[in-house]
């Protein structure tokens, strides 16, 4: 193994991935570990018996608010809907928009950005209220907020994905609404 201690080690495997674009390094022995008492170190992962965890080697980087909804704009401009506007009353900001699905049901949504990931609420129609559809069958929580994924907090990355994750969503609402299950997991 390298020497687990050298901070320059570990700080020019993560600067070569960076420079490269890569969550990972090219030799396996760069790359970045952290053991169960919090030590950082550099190897293949397989030294010892005590288990690892692998260091994806990304930009730790946060986008300013300003540098955020420019990129927001741009997505916004290029693949929402032409009815999307953004929203900017103070504890309702996120962008708006419309989705006609191919049944002619028209959802009114809301994406926002809640400091680490996109989350959409729906905010027409309110099927939350309605007693045939459950939290669980519908992907909609009792707050509006639709469950556009599985990991923790149901919401997305990018804008552009939450939009096209609550599209599809939509559809699959529409399925649901005629009786039938949610048609887009594989689990229902």
């Amino acid at each position: 193994m390298a020497d687990m201690y050298d901070l320059n080690a570990v700080r020019d495997s993560f600067f070569a991935s960076q420079r490269r674009n890569s969550e990972a390094p090219t030799v396996p022995d760069q790359q970045v570990y952290v053991d169960r008492t919090g030590r950082v170190r550099l190897g293949t992962g397989d030294e010892g018996d005590a288990p690892l965890s692998k260091v994806p080697h990304g930009t730790f980087a946060v986008l300013s608010k300003a540098q955020r909804l420019a990129e927001e704009r741009r997505v916004a401009r290029r693949k929402l809907p032409a009815n999307a506007y953004y929203e900017d009353t103070p504890g309702a900001e996120g962008w708006v928009y419309s989705i006609a699905t191919e049944f002619g049901n028209t959802y009114v949504m809301c994406a926002t950005f809640n400091g680490t990931q996109y989350d959409v609420r729906l905010l027409d129609p309110p099927l939350e209220s309605v007693p045939k559809l459950d939290q669980h069958g519908n992907h909609l929580y009792k707050s509006g907020k639709i469950c556009l994924s599985s990991s923790s907090g149901s919401g997305m990355p990018d804008l552009e994905t939450a939009y096209s994750r609550s599209a599809v969503w939509a559809l699959g609402v529409d399925f649901v609404q005629m009786g039938h299950s949610f048609p887009f997991n594989h689990n229902q």
